[in-house]
């Protein structure tokens, strides 16, 4: 068996390892509204940045006002859930009477759109990794509600134990200041981990 690889092997390999580069380096890049889009929609895009070793949500922080939707780009393998003892057993941190959310159900095509009825402060976390610090928040209208708690304050009562960078991430993303900012870009530098990663 011959080991030489011809020309055309070659080129296919180097094209696949190009491919496969350009897909652990994905940074923000704003997304074009899709054809028939609604560009007044506010999106939030899920990312991952090979070079810091973080996924996550930008902009991390949004302000909208009550009944607009909002749309999550890039949600196929990285979603978006509403903090809701409902889902994986976590602390409230959305509105009491407010639905919550799952891309999972309902989105398609990583798209994923939500209106917000309800005012008040919503947190959000990417189930596969949440624990690296991938969560967001959205306030709507003004902040309140049970978000506004100190985070990992449900678990006394037994919920899913808040992972240290998702904590550090709320404590960042004061509601205060994202309703005066109205966008909050993803603080890279707060959770980047160092190469090689721990």
């Amino acid at each position: 068996m011959s080991s030489k690889i011809d020309r055309r092997k070659f080129m296919f390999l180097a094209g696949s390892s190009v491919a496969t580069v350009g897909a652990f380096a994905q940074e923000a890049v704003p997304p074009q509204v899709p054809e028939g889009g609604d560009a007044d929609v506010p999106r939030i895009m899920s990312l991952f940045s090979f070079n810091g070793g973080i996924y996550y949500f930008d902009p991390a922080g949004l302000y909208v006002e009550v009944g607009q939707t909002v749309e999550w780009v890039g949600v196929s393998f990285r979603s978006a859930k509403a903090y809701h003892p409902s889902h994986d057993n976590h602390e409230l941190r959305i509105p009491e009477n407010a639905e919550p959310f799952d891309s999972r159900v309902g989105g398609s095509g990583g798209i994923f759109r939500y209106t917000f009825q309800q005012e008040g402060t919503y947190d959000y976390y990417s189930p596969s990794h949440e624990y690296l610090g991938m969560v967001g928040r959205i306030v709507v209208g003004k902040p309140g509600g049970p978000g506004e708690n100190q985070p990992g304050y449900g678990n006394r009562q037994g919920r899913q134990v808040m992972y240290r960078d998702a904590a550090r991430l709320f404590e960042y993303l004061n509601a205060e200041k994202i309703v005066r900012e109205k966008v909050v870009p993803y603080p890279k530098d707060l959770v980047r981990k160092p190469f090689p990663w721990r």
